[in-house]
């Protein structure tokens, strides 16, 4: 009893989960097109007695009255039930026996606790029919979730797998969960089958422990369904009368034409504008979305750099900045620096929401930069020893809400067309290594399989390039196909934060800060468990530069996010929440809430990607690098 009841009321903690902003509503409210059905089991099996007395019926409406009770009051949430009033499947109705108790809302939280004591198990189990009329009543707009919770196999036509699949189609808003209350193997099989084609997890519940961290992960995912955020503004077609930014985190539509002109209003001589995009791409490298930015002192005549992405996952990153090494130097002194954004590539991502950071980093206390040290050299890779994992962080889905954390090895599972992000603080010197570690699912054959990549603060793309030259312990994604129960085993480096990197073709390492590490997956696979190993090396601190002291600039710290959403130029408390330490237990708001963009009390507009992924890539030997970036051209104007 003990058990059951543990697990199913981690079943009915999906409901809470969904909402996260229970911990914290101020950073992350909920959306309001976020609609979730939960959908019970009333049929006679959920009568049977547990071993330690009472019913499963019983253990699962003493779990949800818990849960209802710690229901924020602005997350949508309904109630449906089958097999609750008719006996026999000879009987008319039996079939399509199942009643919504309450509809999705966010006033019904008396109705759903009522709701409890007036149904018990009874009938047949006509799965399809009920998630048929989940899927009316969460209707057909926006981020939809369906929490399907069953101790037996499906006596009833439709096929409960067809539905799911009909319901999920090709879109990336319907979600379908699936949890297995104490079944055998043959009806595991069909309730997976139902998660599978719904874009979902089944989960089993004869193991609480491990329901629990695999249904908290599943809907935390759930209620962030998000991978672009920021303060909503609009670029214009020219440089004239483009819009004022500044440091903070923006989003806009990129346009059929000309791509998108802002201006940056300097603080101080010499401060140094990073500016960084972040994109959706439905495909990887040379098959997939780029995006531009240029950094302009004059739009007309002066182009300071410029750089594009390369997404090795299912978003783009890139970033480009102003600095120069003569500070005399136009790109260093302009009052204005223009910023234009715009898409190439074989996918060009036109009529869809692009994400833009903005940092300015105060000038050096000796702008000639004779102190300075020289640029570090590329790291080399060190074998990763993996540890004991910690298996209660809940990755981010993209960099807005990635949990920070520490060294270690973490435990996690991704499914298809899914994107996990942690945030990692990184200083002056040091530079981190992530590994990922796991086993290809038995029935399935990768062209390519996850994806690591790490992107900064500003959303720089500062990496060693493994390409053709990987470790040899690492899985070779370049040629042929992976095959099932294979082990799998990839990486990527950050390149060693230093402020002359600045000067390279590569300059995405030049400021500390959070590093978020990517890990993608491709569509049409199984999911797949995995750990990630982290690995900091160097000393903090090791070349740090001296700022000058500007009222209103902020210098950049290992532990900051550096940008936030409102565009109010605070970068300094837009950090990082404690860490989350192996060994030790994250706080719940840490492993739920963690805000890594920064931006707690912003009015965040989001707009939801939810697991529109990477394509698989038969034969990916054709990959090929392309430079991000363009050398400064002003640096003796």
């Amino acid at each position: 009893m003990i058990r059951l009841a543990a697990a199913l009321t981690a079943a009915a903690a999906v409901v809470a989960t969904m909402s996260v902003s229970a911990v914290a509503a101020a950073e992350e409210p909920v959306d309001p097109g976020s609609r979730m059905m939960l959908v019970l089991d009333s049929s006679g099996s959920m009568a049977e007695a547990t071993p330690s007395g009472g019913t499963r019926i019983d253990a699962a409406k003493d779990a949800l009255r818990q849960v209802i009770g710690g229901l924020p009051d602005d997350q949508e949430v309904g109630l449906r039930v089958y097999g609750a009033e008719v006996f026999s499947q000879n009987d008319p109705g039996a079939c399509t026996d199942s009643q919504l108790i309450a509809k999705p809302d966010t006033g019904n939280r008396d109705a759903l606790t009522a709701a409890l004591d007036g149904y018990e198990p009874y009938g047949e189990t006509p799965i399809g029919y009920a998630l048929q009329e989940a899927g009316k009543d969460l209707g057909t707009e926006g981020p939809r979730t369906i929490v399907l919770v069953s101790d037996g196999e499906p006596t009833c036509a439709p096929d409960p797998c067809e539905v799911a699949t009909q319901l999920a189609g090709d879109g990336v808003d319907v979600r379908i969960d699936v949890v297995g209350l104490d079944v055998d193997t043959e009806a595991r099989d069909k309730l997976r089958c139902i998660a599978d084609n719904g874009h979902g997890t089944y989960y089993d519940a004869q193991d609480a422990d491990d329901l629990v961290r695999s249904l908290d992960t599943s809907t935390t995912r759930a209620s962030r369904p998000f991978d672009l955020t920021g303060t909503p503004i609009q670029g214009t077609a020219t440089p004239a009368d483009a819009p004022i930014i500044e440091t903070g985190q923006y989003l806009d539509t990129v346009p059929l034409n000309d791509g998108l002109w802002y201006r940056i209003e300097r603080t101080a001589p010499n401060s140094t504008i990073h500016v960084g995009v972040a994109h959706h791409s439905d495909d990887i490298g040379n098959s997939g979305s780029w995006a531009w930015v240029r950094l302009y002192a004059d739009p007309d005549e002066l182009e300071c750099a410029s750089a594009s992405s390369f997404p090795l996952g299912n978003l783009g990153y890139t970033a480009a900045n102003t600095w120069s090494p003569d500070p005399e130097g136009e790109c260093n002194t302009a009052d204005v620096i223009y910023v234009h954004v715009d898409d190439s590539g074989p996918q060009p991502f036109t009529g869809e929401p692009v994400e833009i950071a903005v940092y300015e980093e105060p000038p050096l206390a000796d702008p000639s930069g004779r102190d300075l040290v020289a640029a570090p050299e590329v790291p080399a890779w060190t074998p990763l020893e993996v540890s004991d994992p910690v298996t209660d962080v809940v990755p981010g889905t993209s960099i807005s809400n990635a949990p920070v954390v520490s060294d270690g090895t973490y435990a996690f599972d991704i499914h298809a067309g899914e994107t996990q992000v942690v945030a990692v603080p990184l200083d002056w010197g040091q530079n981190v290594q992530a590994q990922l570690d796991g086993i290809v699912p038995e029935e399935t054959s990768l062209g390519v399989g996850p994806t690591v990549q790490i992107s900064g603060p500003v959303r720089e793309q500062g990496s060693v390039d493994f390409y053709g030259s990987a470790p040899d312990d690492w899985t070779d994604l370049l040629w042929g196909t992976i095959a099932g129960g294979s082990p799998f085993r990839v990486g990527a480096q950050s390149l060693t934060i230093g402020y002359l990197n600045r000067t390279e073709i590569s300059n995405d390492a030049s400021i500390p800060g959070l590093r978020y590490v990517q890990v993608s997956y491709p569509n049409g696979s199984d999911p797949m468990r995995y750990t990630l190993t982290l690995k900091t090396n160097g000393t903090a601190g090791d070349g740090a530069p001296e700022y000058a002291d500007v009222d209103g600039l902020t210098p950049p710290a290992a532990d900051s996010a550096l940008v936030g959403g409102s565009g109010d130029g605070d970068a300094e408390d837009d950090g990082a929440t404690d860490d989350a330490t192996p060994g030790g237990d994250p706080t719940e708001e840490q492993a739920l809430t963690s805000d890594g963009g920064g931006g707690a009390d912003l009015p965040w507009t989001s707009i939801g990607l939810g697991a529109a992924g990477v394509l698989a890539l038969a034969g990916a030997g054709w990959l090929v690098r392309r430079n991000r970036a363009t050398a400064k051209q002003a640096g003796s104007n």
